[in-house]
């Protein structure tokens, strides 16, 4: 049996899973927008008039913006899921960290995810998804302001009769589907019954068992 292995079936193991992947996405297309743009203002085409240049200037400062933040993330990865007895802790940058103990979760599945993101068609195959009710939903996950969700958010985050199936995006992660599924379920099943009796959302979980 490997290490990684054993760490996801092992349900007492808490998993950490980094930005390390976002952060170079990140990373990689921020040097090509900048790269784009350096191009652009070196070669000074004669027919650009006051918008194209605008836009030029536009796509610098986002592919500089896209180029720092990617780096820091790859570089100095921060945990973006986090399983462990005490539950999923869902981190969103410049959002919120979000905790979802074992027991508010109605059931794991896996899903294909289809949509539009930032304009671009997206489809991804065998996403898990864990289940949360609306009101739980509600409370402790949903950003009221359209600017903080970010494009993405529908493709996140799925509404499911009564429900809402919060996406483990594994092409994010540095797992893979099979790995993530089998993790989140076991600990699920494993803990789906234990309630902590005191909560510290901000510095970690201190659990007793009931």
């Amino acid at each position: 049996m490997t290490d990684v292995l054993g760490k996801v079936i092992d349900v007492q193991k808490t998993l950490t899973y980094t930005s390390s992947k976002v952060g170079w996405w990140f990373l990689k297309y921020g040097v090509v927008a900048l790269a784009a743009g350096a191009v652009l203002v070196w070669l000074q085409p004669s027919d650009f008039g006051a918008f194209q240049w605008m836009m030029v200037g536009l796509a610098l400062a986002i592919g500089a913006a896209s180029a720092v933040y990617g780096f820091v993330r790859w570089h100095s990865p921060q945990p973006m899921l986090t399983l462990s007895p005490a539950g999923l802790r869902l981190h969103m940058d410049f959002v919120k960290t979000v905790l979802i103990p074992w027991h508010a979760v109605q059931g794991v599945d896996s899903i294909d995810i289809s949509g539009r993101v930032a304009g671009k068609s997206v489809f991804v195959p065998g996403v898990t998804v864990v289940l949360v009710t609306r009101t739980f939903y509600d409370r402790h996950i949903h950003v009221n302001s359209w600017f903080l969700r970010g494009p993405g958010w529908d493709t996140n985050f799925i509404p499911k009769g009564d429900l809402v199936q919060v996406a483990l995006q594994h092409e994010a992660l540095p797992a893979t589907a099979a790995e993530l599924r089998t993790a989140v379920e076991g600990r699920w099943s494993a803990f789906r019954h234990t309630r902590p009796v005191t909560e510290n959302v901000g510095a970690g979980w201190v659990r007793r068992r009931t």
